[in-house]
């Protein structure tokens, strides 16, 4: 299962708690799924993502499945910066 991991922070008042942000593209039912307890807001990344990509120049995987967890799933994630999530090194 091909799996791309990058992290990001979810801000809680002034606490920030690290967000592992798991991506996999695998075939099956096209489509993006969220996991993790995403708001609203998070629903918009989506088309941003996507966007950024296409916009990006690169080949968006149009006959895939993607699905991205936010994990730990127990928090509640609200805001876009959740888009920006940076790769590990």
């Amino acid at each position: 299962m091909p799996v791309a991991t990058a992290r990001t922070v979810s801000l809680h008042g002034a606490v920030g708690h690290l967000i592992d942000v798991q991506t996999d593209v695998s075939p099956g039912q096209v489509g993006l799924t969220l996991v993790g307890r995403p708001d609203a807001s998070l629903s918009e990344a989506r088309d941003r993502c996507r966007m950024a990509v296409v916009n990006s120049r690169l080949p968006w995987p149009a006959t895939k499945r993607i699905t991205v967890l936010l994990s730990p799933a127990d928090l509640p994630k609200r805001g876009t910066h959740f888009d920006l999530a940076r790769v590990r090194i």
